[in-house]
């Protein structure tokens, strides 16, 4: 199978009989790719899986600060 980039924003790889990568496809029909920021929603805390945390976050300060006083920070 041969590859080649999209034509339209010459970013990603598709298949020869493809016409258009799928973020632009989607991008021209409106709908919202998988690859926006928006889309994510809200992230929860990996440890409790219960309190939101940004995008930057390791974990919520809730978990922090129970690390931090059992001693495993």
């Amino acid at each position: 199978m041969k590859y080649k980039r999209c034509p339209r924003c010459g970013l990603n790889y598709i298949t020869e009989n493809q016409r258009l990568c799928k973020v632009c496809i989607d991008e021209i029909e409106g709908r919202k790719s998988i690859f926006d920021e928006e889309t994510f929603g809200e992230l929860l805390c990996p440890y409790c899986e219960k309190n939101p945390i940004d995008i930057d976050d390791i974990m919520c300060a809730e978990c922090r600060a129970k690390r931090k006083r059992n001693g495993n920070m």
